[in-house]
């Protein structure tokens, strides 16, 4: 038996077969076929079964039976990596995020590298389309799962990026191992941006949504992409747990949350993104790490705000309560002498008779910016995001609400330059991602869409980002990179 094994899973209405071409190339690699063993996962996938005993699984159902695979087939194993095609990347997502929420990361810990190629991270609109006469008759509970934004596979990624990705460390709950995914340059099916996802480490190789894993030759992309990612497994070091706070008298370890938010602010951009638009002209994008009463020379600055529209108090870390603050005209010593955006924001309430009374999602009110403007910051916008769950202090979003801001705000945005305003830039935090609970990938989606749909039509617009931390200014940065490259392509 060799120190390694490779579980191949492959991905919808396919089988082990599909993984023939590319196991004969690895096969000829001494590198690779001395250190590893081949193992192929497979799951019953169908467009139809006509069988009344018979079900199709659910990616919960393949996803457990990938567990006992790995479990009973690897035991023998020191590392273990995973390389899937397709929906075969959905399974392993979900294989790691069920095994985090039973408080089992530490086994693990053999997993030294996740590969996928052509994973639909966030849905596949042509899947729908190909398929929209047939699968909804057969109720193919894979099928849907390849939706955009289903809430299962959002809510599935959120613990992969929080549980795997960003991990530092092993516990029962986290478990940290590299992911890499792949996209087909030329794959319609899972165009790249959705193969991307949200993932830190991408690639793109020559290929369509299949032909992407099928070698020509042992000189192929797809060859010595797979020998150089199962080298990084073979090389990548054990995920160590935590050191006992006991063992470190003279210090006390700042908490992963702490050590990652940036204190001082960091800009990025531009970054040229196509719209899609009439003339295809580009619009600057720019991303802004670290506190955002630091902001400047942005017209208009977005705060995410509860269906209240009550902004956070003052000494809430959140955008909210430091956008309050940093508006606010203080005394010398720090004492607020007008809570400027806080004023106006209830000002406008009682003028839209809404003091006191939830408004809809995706409202969006306006408000000076206060003492923000010595910074050229000359509006504050304030979105209804976040709908207070009754009796508790959690928060629930509808992620409806947050398209909908996204064109309320440019349609304010609009008026106000109509009745004079200079303006010509927009500052987004991540909508939701906070209390809200959403993912990262699922919040950035959902600017996106509408983002883009508003270009397309008024591409003057600059558009900049906000985020405290530092892992999520760089996961902005990459997936920038990679709209733009995706749209550059299509325009």
């Amino acid at each position: 038996m060799r120190q390694a094994a490779v579980v191949f899973v492959h991905g919808l209405f396919s089988s082990p077969a599909t993984w023939t071409p590319l196991q004969q190339e690895m096969s000829e690699i001494p590198a690779v076929s001395d250190e590893y063993d081949f193992l192929f996962f497979e799951y019953a996938t169908r467009p139809v079964t006509w069988n009344p005993l018979r079900r199709m699984p659910d990616l919960d159902t393949i996803a457990e039976s990938l567990r006992g695979f790995i479990g009973d087939l690897t035991a023998g194993y020191e590392r273990v990596a995973l390389v899937t095609h397709s929906q075969g990347g959905l399974v392993a997502q979900r294989y790691l995020s069920r095994m985090l929420l039973a408080g089992r990361g530490r086994e693990l810990a053999k997993i030294r590298r996740l590969v996928m190629f052509a994973c639909p991270n966030n849905g596949s609109d042509l899947f729908l389309l190909a398929r929209r006469g047939l699968i909804p008759m057969t109720r193919n509970s894979q099928e849907r799962e390849l939706k955009p934004l289903q809430t299962s596979v959002l809510e599935t990624q959120r613990r992969v990026i929080d549980g795997i990705v960003r991990a530092p460390e092993l516990t029962h709950d986290s478990c940290p191992i590299p992911i890499v995914a792949y996209a087909g340059e030329s794959d319609n099916v899972v165009v790249p941006s959705s193969a991307a996802g949200f993932f830190p480490e991408t690639g793109v190789l020559p290929g369509d949504h299949f032909s992407v894993i099928k070698p020509s030759g042992p000189d192929s992309r797809i060859v010595h992409a797979v020998r150089k990612e199962l080298a990084r497994a073979l090389a990548e070091p054990f995920p160590t747990e935590p050191q006992p706070e006991a063992d470190i008298p003279h210090r006390r370890k700042p908490s992963h949350f702490a050590a990652d938010v940036l204190t001082e602010l960091e800009v990025a951009g531009p970054i040229d993104v196509p719209t899609g638009g009439i003339g295809g002209h580009p619009v600057p994008f720019y991303l802004h790490g670290g506190p955002v009463e630091q902001l400047r020379n942005v017209d208009i600055v977005v705060s995410s705000e509860n269906t209240y529209l009550q902004m956070s108090q003052f000494f809430k870390p959140s955008t909210s309560g430091s956008l309050r603050r940093a508006a606010a005209e203080k005394s010398g010593g720090g004492q607020i002498l007008e809570d400027v955006a806080g004023d106006h924001l209830a000002t406008w309430l009682r003028s839209h008779g809404s003091y006191g009374l939830p408004v809809p999602g995706g409202t969006v009110a306006p408000t000076p910016a206060g003492a923000l403007s010595r910074r050229n910051v000359q509006r504050i916008y304030h979105a209804a995001i976040a709908a207070p769950v009754p009796g508790t202090n959690n928060y629930a979003v509808d992620p409806q609400s947050i398209p909908r801001a996204v064109h309320n705000t440019f349609d304010l945005a609009r008026q106000e330059r109509e009745q004079g305003l200079a303006l010509s830039s927009l500052c987004f935090p991540l909508f939701g991602a906070g209390r809200g609970g959403m993912s990262i990938s699922e919040s950035f989606e959902l600017i996106w869409e509408p983002l883009m749909s508003e270009l397309a039509e008024d591409p003057s617009w600059s558009i900049h980002f906000t985020t405290r931390r530092k892992t999520i200014f760089n996961l902005l940065h990459e997936r920038l990179h990679i709209k733009q490259r995706a749209n550059g392509r299509t325009t």
